[in-house]
């Protein structure tokens, strides 16, 4: 098992490296904001299989609004033969 980044396969989304905690007394602290990420299985109608994907929540929104994950795929230049 290889160790993969906390990216969503879809959309590219990363974590926030950047984010600030803002305490009481005013000191900041770094943190990381992670991408809400999900393991989805979906069904692809061109390689007539099912292909496992990491997605944030947001790219399966973005997959249920184009109707499918080959669309999606190929709207966002993905091969899904890789998953």
């Amino acid at each position: 098992m290889t160790m993969r980044a906390r990216v969503c396969d879809l959309l590219g989304k990363r974590p926030n490296r950047q984010a600030r905690v803002v305490t009481f007394s005013h000191k900041r602290n770094k943190k990381v904001q992670h991408v809400n990420l999900q393991t989805k299985k979906y069904f692809s109608d061109e390689l007539g299989r099912s292909v496992k994907l990491r997605l944030s929540t947001k790219g399966m929104k973005t997959v249920e609004k184009y109707g499918g994950v080959d669309a999606a795929a190929k709207k966002f230049k993905l091969d899904l033969k890789k998953f």
